[in-house]
């Protein structure tokens, strides 16, 4: 094997390992969480604004989403405060979903 095919074998076994595409994957994400935040809030506030109705549906995908996020970071880090934070949103987001269903 020469020199350029050993970095190119080295490349494909550490593909999926390459800092920049973690780091990329990561802040995609994000954004793609953050632009999903928006868009269900958005919808709440339409509904609220046109048909003069609070769909909690909305707001519960808002609070599940956080609430994996602070509880997956828990389980990987085991900080109480991210395991505070997603019990609450994980509440919220029971209590969101259980008012959306009583008023449909």
């Amino acid at each position: 094997m020469n020199k350029e095919e050993i970095l190119e074998k080295s490349r494909n076994d550490n593909k999926n390992n390459d800092p920049f595409y973690l780091e990329t994957r990561v802040k995609g994400m994000k954004y793609g969480r953050i632009a999903a935040i928006i868009f269900c809030l958005a919808l709440f506030a339409i509904d609220y604004i046109i048909l003069d109705k609070m769909n909690f549906g909305y707001y519960s995908i808002f609070t599940a989403s956080f609430a994996a996020d602070y509880l997956y970071r828990w389980k990987k880090t085991d900080n109480k405060d991210d395991l505070y934070a997603g019990a609450l949103m994980a509440l919220a987001t029971v209590v969101s979903v259980v008012h959306h269903f009583v008023h449909i």
